[in-house]
């Protein structure tokens, strides 16, 4: 017998099936884009995408995915940086600006690709943030043991030492003990894009926790939690060591590398975090099928919701994470590499 009631409720349910399979909001793959050659860096701004594809900026429409405009140079002239495979170029959109920074070089970019300001730093880095009127910039030391650890410290815009801000637990290197621990004991920052928060997070510490600095480097409130490490698997492990045969001093030595390394019985908390407006967004290393674990935290540090979003990165363990990723407005857009064509592609998922 033919129901009214339900024959509408039928109509009206797969009617927003249908509205929602193509729907923007709900879409997973965005477009093709056929520019990109080793994607490095992504992130987004008002209505545009900004890719750091080594070392030259492609700038893309959100609204359709076309190239509106690319800048930036290789070389060690002006306007140029020159990208290294360990430890890569790094891009931070900050007040209106496109900073990049080599381990040896920063620029200032606007948004059209204007150099604004360039400067080499007569010392490595390994990585440099704009934070109000200085810089925060992350050295590499080494303990008289030849432990490795980092300091993180704040200088003026004439590169004037002001104060240091952080400095990490030492770490056994190959100098030290025979054997390097993985991952090492890299420390990152990550500015928020007002540029009046530092974040900061040990790539190697068991425990969950961010710490942040306002504009003068003191210490604010830390973001922790409890949280259970998942332990090293097997696939992590053969993971990394295929990592380390991807660089060219590594390539000939491929099958002496297991005996140089040293896994410990954990996996560390934090594996990159992302800073929203609002939002604070902290990945781990657990992972569901190809999805990774993320934290969501509000402005003032409580926890907000725990999601599994895809993750494309071929190296999951590796010194420096992976950020060909970025959330705008509570969707995660990421790059895919197609395998069979090369072509990179992006996506996105909503996250509320």
């Amino acid at each position: 017998m033919f129901n009214k009631k339900t024959y509408l409720t039928k109509t009206i349910l797969l009617s927003l099936l249908l509205l929602l399979s193509v729907s923007p909001d709900f879409a997973a793959k965005l477009a093709v884009l056929p520019e990109l050659n080793r994607p490095s860096y992504i992130e987004i701004r008002d209505n545009e995408v900004y890719v750091l594809d080594e070392p030259v900026v492609k700038v893309y429409s959100l609204k359709d995915c076309r190239l509106l405009r690319q800048f930036g140079k290789r070389g060690n002239g002006p306007g140029e940086l020159m990208p290294n495979d360990e430890i890569p170029l790094q891009m931070q959109l900050v007040n209106g600006e496109v900073f990049l920074n080599s381990q040896t070089k920063f620029i200032h970019y606007s948004y059209a690709g204007e150099v604004l300001k360039e400067k080499a730093t007569h010392f490595m880095c390994m990585q440099i943030t704009p934070l109000g009127k200085n810089y925060c910039i992350s050295r590499v030391n080494f303990t008289r043991n030849m432990e490795i650890f980092f300091n993180i410290m704040l200088y003026d815009r004439d590169l004037n030492l002001l104060k240091a801000i952080y400095t990490s637990k030492p770490t056994a290197t190959l100098r030290s003990r025979g054997k390097v621990i993985i991952p090492s004991n890299f420390t990152y920052m990550k500015i928020a894009p007002s540029g009046k928060r530092l974040y900061v997070f040990s790539g190697r510490q068991e425990d969950f926790q961010v710490l942040v600095f306002d504009l003068d480097g003191n210490p604010l409130k830390p973001i922790k939690m409890d949280y259970q490490c998942p332990k090293w698997t097997d696939s992590f492990k053969q993971e990394v060591i295929d990592w380390f045969k991807t660089f060219p001093r590594f390539r000939a030595n491929a099958d002496l590398i297991k005996q140089y390394v040293e896994f410990p019985v954990f996996l560390p908390a934090i594996r990159n975090i992302l800073v929203g407006e609002n939002r604070l967004y902290v990945q781990t290393y657990k992972k569901t099928a190809n999805d990774s674990e993320f934290f969501v935290f509000d402005e003032n540090a409580q926890l907000m919701k725990r999601v599994f979003l895809p993750d494309e990165a071929r190296y999951k363990v590796k010194m420096n994470p992976d950020v060909t990723f970025t959330i705008k407005n509570d969707r995660y857009y990421y790059l895919v590499e197609n395998i069979d064509n090369g072509d990179w592609e992006l996506h996105m998922v909503p996250i509320f």
